[in-house]
Order: C-alpha cells, then structure tokens, then sequence
C-alpha cells in the first residue's frame, strides 16, 4: 500500500459523514462492475452535491439512484454490510478526485474460519450481490431491458438460491411457566398491499436486523436450506420474501417448485 493510499483511506474512516449511492430498486448501495478488473464496486462520496451530481448523470439511462447519508457511528455496520452483499471495492470521490481502494483495506473482515462451523454467521454474498445485478436492471422503469444478458444475470442469482441457506425467524410466545413449548411457536408473515402474504426470509443477519431494528419480538432463528423451504411454509401465504427492507425479492410457491426440479435434475 502507497503511502498516499494511507492517506486517502484515513481520509475516508476520518469523515464524520458519507453519502452513499444507493439504488432506488433495491434500497441496497448502488452496486457496479468495473470493466477492467471486474471488481465489485459502490459509490462513496465527500459531499452530498457531487452524489446528486452522480444520480443526475444516471438518470437519462433510466437508473434511478438516490444519496444516503452515512454518519461516522454508522459506518462499521455499513462496511460490515458491503463484505454480505459481496463488495470487494470502494470507489471514493473526494471532491474532484476519484480513488479506487479494496474494501478490507478500509475494514478488516472478520476471520469466521476461527469459529466452529455453528458458531459461523450465515452469509451469503454470492446470492446478494447476484440478486442486485439481476434486480438493479429488472426493475428500471420504463425501459426493455436486453433480455440476453437479463437472463443471464437471472440464471446466476437462480444457483445461487438454491445452494444457499437463510434465517427463517419464528415468533416465540412464552407459556404460563415463562418456557416456550412447541404450540407456542408460530411462523411469521408479512402482507403486501394487495393483501399477498409471504413469509420473511434473511440472506444474513444484518437483513434480519434492518426488518426487526424497531420491533420488540423475540425470535428463534431457523437456517433452511432451499430445498426445505417449502416445508416450513404456511398453508395460507403465496410464498417466501427474501430481505424484505432490501432488495425485496417475491419467492412465489410455484417459482421455488420449479428451481427445485430443475436444478436437482443438475
């Protein structure tokens, strides 16, 4: 590392706040793919003009981008969330100046090899990150995306569903003895507006977090993998919902039955 790179990421940790560039789509950061390098990247800014700036320029191509602002106390989580959704790189723009830095240089990553393998956090970066690409060109508005290249990014997120496990949260309710019993466990679910219901899954535990941060329940966490999904699903929901204050992403009954029987056919 130079030493004007300890320079620029001292700059960057330093910063009492930050805008990110998140996508409008996803609510997730805005997520690239350098050309050249093929680094997974988000968009870190100084100063909040120069993200609007960034969004403005996107516009036109019908990707709809908006600046969030980070503040310092915020900032490990926010890095600790880049390393789940599959980020490998930072590009800084510090005014006029634009920096590329390797994302564990500015954070370290926890080493979870050290831990027993059930003491491991669920993570799942390869679905996440896949699922934004897929998601970031889907879901623009009013435009025909390249259906080719649409499948592709499709076909990507669609492996990495099924070879992924997720934390499937159940509502605890204490008995008369204070003990919870099996009667007492009931699974969640959630309604859309159109009075769809489907039960919240979690590619990680920071996804959980966000949906939970202001809602006083206790929980016990399952970790299906998705072949088991379809058992622990509730007779009366349309299916499952993957993060559902991040990329949101419907999992209807019918669409897991046919990943299941192609990809077991693999």
């Amino acid at each position: 590392m130079t030493v004007n790179n300890v320079f620029i990421i001292r700059r960057l940790q330093g910063l009492d706040e930050m805008f990110v560039a998140f996508s409008a789509v996803t609510r997730m950061p805005y997520a690239t793919c350098d050309e050249e390098t093929f680094n997974d990247q988000v968009w870190i800014f100084t100063d909040q003009e120069k993200v609007q700036e960034f969004a403005k320029s996107h516009t036109e191509k019908k990707i709809l981008i908006m600046g969030v602002k980070v503040k310092k106390e915020e900032a490990p989580m926010f890095y600790m969330n880049l390393f789940s959704m599959g980020i490998n790189e930072i590009v800084f723009q510090d005014g006029e100046a634009q920096h590329k830095l390797e994302l564990t240089s500015v954070v370290k990553m926890p080493d979870y090899e050290k831990l027993e393998e059930k003491q491991r956090p669920i993570l799942n970066p390869q679905l996440q990150l896949s699922a934004i690409y897929f998601l970031q060109q889907l879901r623009r508005p009013g435009v025909e995306p390249d259906k080719a290249a649409l499948k592709e990014l499709e076909e990507e997120m669609s492996v990495n569903l099924v070879k992924s496990k997720y934390l499937l949260p159940v509502d605890i309710q204490e008995g008369k003895d204070g003990e919870s019993t099996p009667e007492n466990i009931r699974l969640i679910y959630v309604q859309n507006k159109e009075g769809e219901r489907f039960q919240p899954i979690f590619s990680d535990t920071g996804e959980l977090m966000k949906h939970y941060r202001n809602k006083e329940q206790k929980h016990r966490l399952l970790q299906p993998t998705f072949e088991q999904l379809p058992k622990y699903m509730i007779k009366d929901v349309q299916g499952y919902v993957l993060n559902p204050e991040g990329i949101n992403l419907i999992l209807k009954k019918e669409q897991i039955e046919i990943l299941l029987k192609y990809y077991n056919k693999q």
